[in-house]
């Protein structure tokens, strides 16, 4: 990919471009062995509304970037962002089950360990094991140091996460989310998502941590459980601050 693609910023932050983009893009995945496999993976380990979450992420990613003027091949790895997104949640299926790291890492693990079993050792495997591991953390991808350092495909998979989760048909060219639901219908959507996060939060704690997303959803549906604050922390300390 190129070292600074011209509209990387927008690819991050979803602003627009004078550039000449078709918005409406299709509904297709990257035909690369890899992402095939990639699919495949999900199609196996994650339940429907998992499945149809990861999918759903690639293709709003993909259409926000369209719509900030980015093209694939050109601005940014259609495959990066495509194993991103495929891949994001396999934290919270069984093949994580016994793996006590917060979800994002535990997933970011079984995706490396994925692209290196599908001989994959090069710069793609920090690409994706970052922005798995970094989709739940807000912010970072409009700091313009990131902009410049990081591949953009992380940017603009955690935007087409968040627009599943948060957003909404009027952040998508017209008529294009109906289009994607027709495909991949929601089955709960962010409830779901949030109820699994919650099953395994209560069967593992340590997959928990508090300031973490695992943690504040543990703490918001079960505020009766042991929550670690930060005055916790500083009273526990052995420096007396």
């Amino acid at each position: 990919m190129p070292a600074h693609p011209p509209h990387r910023d927008a690819l991050a932050t979803g602003t627009s471009s004078d550039a000449d983009t078709d918005p409406t893009q299709d509904l297709s995945f990257p035909g690369t062995d890899l992402s095939r496999s990639a699919l495949g993976l999900v199609d196996d380990a994650a339940p429907p509304y998992l499945r149809n979450h990861s999918l759903r992420a690639f293709l709003f990613g993909r259409a926000a970037a369209a719509q900030a003027g980015c093209r694939p091949g050109e601005d940014y790895d259609e495959e990066v962002l495509f194993l991103i997104c495929a891949l994001h949640d396999l934290g919270l299926t069984e093949r994580a089950a016994d793996d006590r790291q917060r979800f994002e890492v535990a997933g970011a693990d079984l995706a490396a360990r994925f692209l290196e079993d599908n001989g994959i050792t090069d710069s793609r495997v920090d690409a994706v094991w970052d922005g798995i591991a970094l989709h739940t953390s807000p912010g970072f991808a409009a700091s313009p140091v990131h902009r410049n350092r990081r591949p953009p495909e992380i940017g603009a998979a955690q935007r087409g996460i968040l627009l599943d989760i948060e957003g909404g048909p009027d952040d998508l060219p017209p008529g294009y989310a109906s289009r994607v639901h027709a495909a991949y219908p929601r089955l709960g959507g962010a409830r779901a998502l949030g109820a699994a996060l919650e099953s395994r939060s209560l069967s593992d704690p340590a997959t928990a941590p508090p300031m973490t997303l695992p943690g504040e959803i543990l703490h918001q549906l079960h505020p009766e459980l042991p929550y670690t604050t930060w005055q916790m922390v500083l009273d526990a300390s052995g420096w007396g601050d």
